[in-house]
Parts: C-alpha cells; sequence; structure tokens
C-alpha cells in the first residue's frame, strides 16, 4: 500500500525544533527528488513500465528508501496522478457554471485540455502501466465526479440522444483521451489545429440536444396531449 501523495502546495509544518525542520524538509526533498526522476523515466519510456533499479540509479535513493516512502510502483505513479490532477481539479472548479449543462460541459473540456496541452508530461502519466488501473487517488475521483455532472443534468433535463450518462460520457472521454493520445505519442506529425475542437463538437451534437429541440419537442407533446 503506497502512503499518501505529497501535495504539490503543501508546506513544511511550522512550530518545528531545527533538528525536525530539517529532517522535515530532507523528506520532502526527498520525495520531490523520487517523483521528478519518475516523471522524467515514464517521458522517456513513452508511459511504458520502468524499474525501481533505474529509479534508484536516477534519483540517488535506494530502492528501500523509494519502497518506505511509496510502498510500490503502483503508488509512485498513484502520488504523480495526485499532484498532476489536484492541480487539474483546482483549475476545472474556476469554470462558470451558467444555467446550460452542455456549456458548463463545453467549458470543462476546454479547460481539461488547455491544461493537459500544457502539461505535456500529464499524458504520459496517465498512460503509465500500473498493477491495480482500477485504484484511483482522490483527486482523480473528485475531478471525474466533478465532470460527470454536466451529463447528469444533461440526462435530467432529457437532452441525451438514447444514451445513459455513462455511455455519453464515457464516448466523449475515450474520443479525448485518443486524440491526446496521438499528439504526444506523434508529436511529428502535422495535425489540424482544431482537430480537437471539430471532433469534439461533432460527437456533442450527436449525443446532446440543444435546449431548442427540447422544448419544441416538449411543446409538440403537449399539443397531440
Amino acid at each position: 500500500m503506497s502512503l499518501t501523495p505529497l501535495n504539490p502546495d503543501e508546506k513544511v509544518p511550522s512550530g518545528l525544533s531545527p533538528s525536525e525542520l530539517r529532517r522535515a524538509r530532507q523528506r520532502e526533498d526527498a520525495r520531490r527528488a523520487i517523483l521528478d526522476a519518475t516523471e522524467a523515466l515514464l517521458l522517456e519510456a513513452g508511459g511504458e513500465a520502468f524499474g525501481v533499479r533505474a529509479l534508484a540509479a536516477r534519483c540517488g535513493y535506494t530502492a528501500p528508501t523509494i519502497y518506505h516512502y511509496f510502498g510500490d510502483k503502483d503508488g509512485l505513479i498513484d502520488a504523480l496522478l495526485e499532484e498532476h490532477f489536484a492541480r487539474l481539479l483546482a483549475e476545472v472548479r474556476t469554470v462558470p457554471q451558467g444555467d446550460d449543462p452542455l456549456e458548463n460541459l463545453r467549458g470543462m473540456l476546454r479547460t481539461y485540455l488547455g491544461f493537459a496541452e500544457r502539461n505535456p508530461t500529464f499524458y504520459r502519466v496517465i498512460l503509465a502501466g500500473r498493477d491495480e488501473p482500477d485504484r484511483s487517488p482522490p483527486s482523480v475521483e473528485a475531478t471525474v465526479e466533478l465532470m460527470m455532472q454536466p451529463w447528469e443534468d444533461l440526462r435530467a433535463a432529457g437532452r441525451l440522444e438514447g444514451v445513459d450518462t455513462e455511455a455519453a460520457s464515457q464516448s466523449l472521454w475515450a474520443l479525448i483521451h485518443g486524440l491526446t493520445a496521438l499528439r504526444v505519442a506523434r508529436p511529428d506529425h502535422e495535425w489540424a489545429p482544431d482537430l480537437t475542437e471539430i471532433a469534439v463538437e461533432a460527437m456533442l451534437r450527436g449525443l446532446v440536444r440543444e435546449k431548442a429541440d427540447v422544448g419544441a419537442e416538449t411543446r409538440r407533446g403537449r399539443m397531440r396531449a
């Protein structure tokens, strides 16, 4: 089992004695060095698995020290995911929420895609192989829950085109994930600059009804009744 991932914004506690402060900073420096080396190795390996021996050589800490701080390789990936998703979650939470859940969803998607573009190693960490892929750090779960809310609102408003919220959200996630992963894997290819926007909008038009369409259908139903 991994230890609690280090919050990227967490500071060394105040009120410590000089020796306690020194040890706390040493622990923080060790964790940071190990995580930075892990991310560098993942980037070099294209998201494939890496060995603790290679990590120890890169970061300068022994394997027992690495296991002490993170438990196992999944613990390392969890810690990196938590760091990245904690920052992403903070940005998604700033997206203004209006009356139209489709526009709310679009705003969250723009924020997500912008974050992925500014943080090229983000997807390398997501793609990293893990022994327990179903185990998710807290910020990952919180981000997913937050970005699922517009889908729930669209379902409640009768605006999903014959699909449930899970199928709709997974379809869009698969599209975004695939497009972004392709850009990461093939940065040399001349991708159309608006490729992602075109693909996302096309899928949204297939999955979601506009508000006006729902209103017109409701009025027609009332007239037939």
